[in-house]
């Protein structure tokens, strides 16, 4: 049986968990023995990460969010505008081909297929969605935010989105990594991103806790997480610090 590495990581800046990711990946690419590893983390403060090569000032409302306190940060893989903050985010990063192979679609469809897994044990009725489909926010905005639509293979209940998810792929390894909201501020990230209002994420993004009487914790996330990707990839987990510890 195959063992992946787990790093469980409690909330932590924006800056050092991109930077975490992306060194996760860069060790995963030197490294020339197979190696996965699932990191489980949360962030400080409310935070919004924007795709690599995504304009700072085009994207958002920078005096927003300076003004709010929000944080901001340039994730190292692509993708749109996502809040980060009352949410467990998850990373995988692997150079294991045997396991992922080297499509980026392949490999989303088998990290949405155990995430969702995960989801539904918690009794959130989660779904991958079959294509992309164009944000109705781009009608108003340059840079819609990730949750205005979901991509291939992201997760979705009832038609709107619970889990946003972006990857990075390099010669021989990749990094996919997606924040799992709670609950979503839907006000605050139309703001930060300049929508005229809010009412076309209120169609379009969710958080698990609107789908449960009772709210999820972190744990319990977790715990569900842990065992759907034990189950879903026939492996076991080795518990690792983090890089930043």
């Amino acid at each position: 049986m195959k063992q992946w590495d787990l790093i469980l990581d409690g909330a932590i800046d924006g800056q050092t968990n991109m930077a975490v990711d992306g060194a996760l990946l860069n060790e995963a690419e030197k490294d020339p023995a197979p190696r996965t590893c699932l990191r489980l983390y949360s962030w400080t403060r409310p935070t919004i990460s924007l795709g690599r090569n995504q304009n700072l000032d085009r994207a958002l409302d920078v005096n927003y969010c300076r003004e709010n306190g929000i944080d901001t940060v340039h994730r190292p893989t692509g993708g749109r505008a996502v809040l980060h903050d009352d949410e467990l985010t998850y990373a995988v990063i692997s150079n294991d081909l045997e396991t992922f192979g080297d499509s980026i679609y392949g490999n989303y469809k088998l990290v949405s297929e155990a995430l969702g897994l995960a989801f539904n044990r918690l009794g959130i009725p989660a779904i991958l969605a079959p294509d992309t489909r164009k944000p109705r926010a781009a009608e108003y905005v340059a840079d819609p935010p990730c949750f205005a639509s979901p991509s291939r293979y992201e997760l979705m209940v009832d038609g709107r989105k619970i889990v946003g998810s972006a990857q990075r792929r390099l010669r021989r390894s990749f990094l996919q990594h997606g924040s799992m909201p709670i609950t979503v501020n839907r006000e605050v990230l139309a703001r930060a991103t300049r929508m005229p209002d809010s009412s076309v994420l209120f169609d379009e993004m969710a958080g698990s806790a609107e789908f449960r009487i009772a709210r999820p914790t972190p744990q319990e996330l977790t715990g569900a997480l842990i065992q759907a990707f034990q189950e879903y990839f026939k492996i076991d987990f080795r518990a690792l610090a983090s890089l930043d510890g």
